[in-house]
């Protein structure tokens, strides 16, 4: 094989691979019912990856990335960049994803060494740049330090709830009163300083 037939192979690999994942998760997958399902074998999953801990991290890393990107094109939008990221996350499409993304945000807390290494962390610290813009552009009115890190586990937590009932309704009406909040919120608390004693890593940003 040609280099080029290499990175393009491995791309279509990952693609499916991302796929199969996002529907049947990753915590039992096994390499050989896996190969079979993306139409390929185990030993040319490892030709490609290495082996099954640097097949899951590189998914992992690609459905971080996919969501990463969808919050900077928010960021950039032209319209309300909070409920444009809002409507993305919450879109049926991304359900198997979103399940995905937080299957590895649990196992992190409890692989620190292995394929889910970092994965929680680096998914926070990664957005916490966009999500100031996001929270500037919406015109938070206690847009502290900490607002980035404050909406992005709001809109977390909403999202899991989310996946976890199905409550459209209920949480939909949640998201409207955080919204409020964020708009309404008391103009003095803009630019406090961070207590005594406390870094806050969205200062840094």
């Amino acid at each position: 094989m040609t280099s080029g037939t290499d990175s393009e192979r491995r791309e279509e690999l990952i693609a499916r691979v991302l796929e199969y994942s996002a529907t049947h998760g990753l915590s039992d997958m096994s390499l050989r019912p896996l190969a079979t399902a993306v139409g390929s074998s185990p030993r040319v999953l490892l030709y490609y990856f290495g082996s099954k801990e640097g097949l899951i991290r590189e998914v992992l890393a690609r459905s971080r990335a996919r969501q990463l990107d969808a919050v900077e094109q928010a960021a950039n939008s032209g319209s309300d960049p909070i409920e444009t990221l809002w409507r993305w996350l919450t879109d049926p499409g991304q359900a198997e994803i979103e399940r995905l993304f937080f299957e590895g945000c649990v196992r992190s807390l409890h692989n620190q060494d292995g394929a889910w290494r970092d994965f929680g962390a680096a998914s926070v610290q990664e957005w916490l740049t966009p999500m100031r813009q996001v929270v500037t552009r919406t015109g938070a009115a206690g847009n502290t330090p900490y607002a980035p890190t404050l909406v992005l586990a709001a809109i977390r937590g909403l999202l899991l709830d989310l996946l976890a009932t199905r409550d459209q309704e209920r949480i939909e009406g949640a998201f409207a009163d955080l919204i409020r909040l964020l708009r309404t919120a008391p103009e003095e608390s803009a630019g406090l300083p961070p207590r005594p004693g406390v870094t806050s890593p969205d200062a840094a940003q």
